[in-house]
């Protein structure tokens, strides 16, 4: 997006920005390598970018390249995985390409499989007067230097029935929405 299109209002907490047309760039992160030396960048943010293209492994690499620390932040496997967050019928938003899951360094993507949406065995269910909670909603991880970057690759069909089963399985106890009006405990 050029500079002039930039929604700074509301991006940036409570400070102005420190962005101005000169230090902005406006580049495709998927294109070919950023054009910065190694190193440049202090710190690089990057929210909820990553879950929407189709090479986030790459973006990563370059992000490691040009930062010496940074932050990212995606939606979190158990929200791309809920249906009715953005239409009833559907996991997640529908045009996210990744789920993903980010521990301790390291941030991993696997390909959001088409049949999420199709069984109850697959994803958790969210009505409309039920609110998802906070520390559900996203999945954060804080660099320093570098972290590890790497993609889960499921082929077999089967296999992908069942790492969608053990996903929901293994959160089945978990408090993961509240009552819109209710406070977040």
């Amino acid at each position: 997006m050029p500079f002039a299109t930039l929604r700074r209002a509301h991006g940036y907490g409570d400070c102005e920005p420190r962005i101005t047309a000169e230090t902005y760039h406006q580049l495709d992160i998927c294109a070919a390598a950023l054009p910065f030396p190694d190193k440049s960048f202090d710190f690089v943010i990057c929210r909820h970018t990553l879950e929407d293209i189709r090479d986030p492994i790459r973006v990563c690499h370059e992000m490691n390249r040009v930062g010496r620390a940074g932050y990212i932040e995606c939606p979190s496997r158990v929200y791309e995985s809920t249906k009715g967050v953005e239409r009833p019928w559907w996991c997640g938003h529908y045009h996210h390409r990744w789920l993903v899951e980010a521990e301790r360094g390291r941030i991993v993507f696997q390909f959001k499989p088409h049949n999420l949406s199709a069984s109850r065995a697959f994803h958790f269910r969210r009505w409309p007067w039920q609110e998802m909670r906070d520390r559900y909603r996203v999945v954060s991880l804080l660099w320093d230097a570098s972290f590890e970057c790497v993609e889960r690759v499921i082929i077999d069909y089967n296999e992908v029935k069942d790492d969608l089963r053990a996903f929901k399985r293994a959160r089945a106890g978990l408090r993961l929405f509240r009552l819109r009006w209710a406070k977040d405990t």
